[in-house]
């Protein structure tokens, strides 16, 4: 990433400085102990540059030089999921990343819930999961994707790094789409609260370097070099942006997957779309009735989302309507204050302690 070196004094309270963000270090509680933090944003500071993490502009030649509309359009098919499969526990040929990653300053070890943004522009982060245990593996939801291309609305992807093996194919389609950044969601959804040591590293980096491999092998092939050297800059070199599985953390969890210069990314809007009883009204009017400005909405992609491309079809117009404009997750935490929590949850502090007892390790 690439940030403009900046000092500067709060005049509200001790704070740091953290990737060229201000993160305010005295919070509110909350509830149940849970704090939230939030950035000065008279000392938020402007940036010389975006980051790597966000895609510049012509980046689409490369998709397009790459695959026509039939192969981006995909099938139904690309849903299936496959269950009880054996264990696979096979690492990646590559088990850290060759490129160097920074890692965060501790107080930014928090999970980052929603942007607080910066005048009254209305910006709202549509996120989608795509991940898969050790033993499924899951689908694509090509459908939704389909939405996102044809209405132009920019999106980040949590791909685990298992799901990105099982997928190349559509991974690379997904890399290098300039609407979309891909976010690191653990290589086989382990549980980050149970896993330790070892085990929870490998979760995070594995799917760093699967990433990379996948980088390297799209600007490798033949249609990649008919758009030019810069093609290589457009891309990220790795995700940015980290997501708990089963929206599960501790403060070790937090601290590792900022010591790989990852942002540990939560959200404030839940779409509901697993549920198989729900149907397009209900995410939509679900949706709108917790979203505000500098919202991070979860969804999944995966084929473990019902009903939800439909409910895109109603909910992207509806908050066009409303003043609302879709970024990344990136591109959202570069136009306001992220506001973190110490704890990760998925309503209210506590919630996801449950999954603990219910999933284990969560890797099978």
């Amino acid at each position: 990433m690439v940030f403009c070196a900046v000092r500067w004094w709060s005049l509200m309270g001790a704070a740091v400085i953290v990737g060229g963000m201000a993160l305010l270090l005295a919070g509110n509680v909350l509830a149940e102990g849970a704090t939230e933090f939030a950035l000065d944003e008279a000392a938020t500071p402007a940036y010389s540059a975006p980051p790597a993490s966000v895609p510049r502009p012509g980046a689409r030649s490369l998709l397009e030089a790459c695959w026509g509309p039939e192969a981006l359009r995909g099938t139904p098919h690309d849903r299936t999921i496959y269950i009880d499969l054996p264990a696979v526990y096979t690492p990646p040929v590559r088990t850290k990343p060759s490129h160097p990653s920074q890692a965060l300053p501790e107080g930014f070890a928090r999970s980052i819930r929603y942007v607080a943004p910066r005048g009254d522009e209305k910006l709202v982060a549509l996120t989608f999961d795509l991940s898969e245990k050790a033993t499924e593996v899951t689908g694509y939801d090509a459908a939704l994707v389909n939405v996102l291309r044809t209405r132009h609305v920019k999106a980040t992807f949590f791909a685990g790094g298992k799901w990105l093996r099982t997928h190349q194919e559509k991974a690379m389609q997904l890399i290098a789409d300039p609407l979309f950044e891909i976010g690191n969601n653990a290589w086989s959804y382990g549980n980050l609260r149970v896993l330790r040591d070892t085990e929870l590293l490998d979760q995070v980096q594995w799917t760093q370097a699967e990433y990379e491999l996948l980088r390297e092998r799209l600007l490798a092939l033949p249609c990649a070099a008919t758009t030019g050297a810069e093609a290589a800059t457009r891309i990220p070199s790795l995700p940015v942006v980290f997501r708990f599985p089963y929206g599960a953390c501790d403060e070790k969890a937090l601290a590792a997957v900022a010591g790989e210069g990852l942002y540990p990314i939560q959200w404030n809007v839940i779409a509901g779309d697993p549920a198989r009883d729900q149907n397009a009204g209900r995410i939509v009017r679900a949706i709108l009735s917790q979203i505000r400005p500098g919202s991070i909405v979860v969804a999944h992609a995966n084929g473990r989302g019902w009903h939800i491309a439909e409910a895109l079809t109603a909910l992207i117009p509806e908050l066009q309507r409303r003043g609302y404009r879709f970024v990344t997750v990136s591109e959202l935490l570069f136009a306001g204050q992220p506001v973190a929590a110490e704890a990760c949850y998925e309503s209210q502090p506590g919630d996801t302690l449950r999954y603990d007892q219910q999933f284990g390790r969560g890797t099978e």
